[in-house]
């Protein structure tokens, strides 16, 4: 315990003696380290400072969030399309969404019908015919619900796209919106330029 001490000690003593002991106020405060040559330099950059926040705000209040928007195209496909304003996407990845779930659903009613006729069947040939009708119907309804799980997947991968595009172009309208307009209504209040 008192070796312990004794090195942090040390330590904390031969950091104190290496560390600097003035403090170079001349240095610290000099303008020309950020491009500014006078005050006139350091209010154009404190102006644009604030326009920029600004329009940070005005940008973050209308921005999709890629994870949500993720999250709801995963639970209803293209709910995320929806979000983004990209109506004719989202209608085409419920639609076939849709479609698909509906041709595997009566593929596997088809399938379970076929099945029981298989069960209560007692002649050979019928057995073997609806065994085979069953299991016929029954690789439809996998492929289809393959087909629907792929087109989910491509719905997922596809809201990122869409989100990422959907924010850039906001913050492209947010700025030329701003920089263009007479009469403002910015977080801060109204603001008329001449």
């Amino acid at each position: 315990m008192f070796k312990a001490s004794f090195i942090l000690l040390l330590l904390t003593t031969g950091a104190t003696l290496t560390a600097q002991q003035t403090f170079d106020i001349n240095r610290f405060s000099d303008p020309a380290k950020y491009g500014w040559q006078d005050w006139f330099d350091r209010i154009n950059y404190r102006n644009d400072l604030i326009e920029r926040q600004k329009l940070l705000q005005l940008y973050e209040n209308n921005a999709q969030s890629v994870n949500l928007n993720v999250g709801k195209s995963a639970l209803i496909p293209g709910w995320g399309q929806y979000s983004t304003g990209d109506y004719t996407k989202g209608h085409i990845f419920l639609g076939t969404e849709l479609v698909l779930i509906g041709i595997s659903a009566y593929y596997y009613d088809r399938a379970m019908y076929n099945y029981q006729k298989y069960l209560d069947a007692t002649q050979v040939l019928e057995i073997e015919n609806f065994y085979k009708k069953a299991q016929g119907d029954y690789q439809f309804t996998l492929i289809f619900v393959g087909l629907a799980s792929l087109v989910w997947l491509f719905n997922v991968y596809d809201v990122v796209h869409s989100t990422e595009a959907f924010n850039a172009d906001l913050w492209q309208r947010v700025h030329n919106d701003y920089y263009k307009a007479p009469l403002k209504l910015t977080p801060t209040g109204i603001e008329i330029r001449f």
